[in-house]
């Protein structure tokens, strides 16, 4: 979902209780805050050798270790928060926005809008991980290219490593010479 239409969302509903779902059945505390807006610039080269360069806007939500009952962020004071933020530097509003959580047992991620549902008198922001993926292959149209994007199959054998057998590796002795 771009910025502009998410801040739309936040005026058409402007009385409305803002929540946030990261996971089916999991949301953020209602005391959460918003404490950063950010604009992301990501200037990339994937493995196929390609520049890649686009933008996105990052809200960041955050807890307080102390939980805060006389505390809460509804939809119009979310939308107070952008002006604040758009009144130092504008907030890029045809990119991507994606929310910045972690807690003590969801580790800290950027996630996605997947859907937004109204109850009626609230607001739930449905948010979902996002996958990575190899830019190479998805550039690729034909099986052939598939294959020969550099993550196609593998043409050595690989070696495989595990902790257990490093542990129990010769280790270089100081003084030894190895190292």
């Amino acid at each position: 979902m771009k910025t502009s239409a998410f801040t739309q969302i936040l005026q058409d509903n402007s009385e409305k209780a803002l929540f946030f779902e990261y996971q089916t059945g999991q949301f953020v505390r209602t005391d959460y805050h918003i404490t950063e807006i950010k604009n992301v610039s990501y200037d990339t080269v994937d493995c196929g050798g390609i520049r890649n360069q686009w933008t996105e806007v990052h809200v960041q939500l955050w807890e307080n270790e102390i939980p805060e009952p006389d505390h809460q962020v509804d939809s119009k004071k979310a939308l107070k928060i952008f002006e604040v933020v758009n009144k130092v530097r504008a907030t890029y509003p045809d990119t991507e926005i994606k929310f910045e959580y972690g807690n003590s047992s969801f580790p800290t991620a950027v996630l996605p809008i997947h859907d937004i549902k109204d109850t009626g008198n609230a607001l739930i922001v449905q948010l979902t991980p996002d996958q990575t993926t190899c830019k190479a292959k998805d550039r690729a149209t034909t099986p052939e290219e598939k294959a020969a994007a550099c993550c196609g199959p593998a043409s050595k054998a690989k070696v495989r490593v595990s902790l257990a057998n490093l542990a129990t590796a010769n280790a270089c002795e100081p003084g030894s010479g190895c190292c």
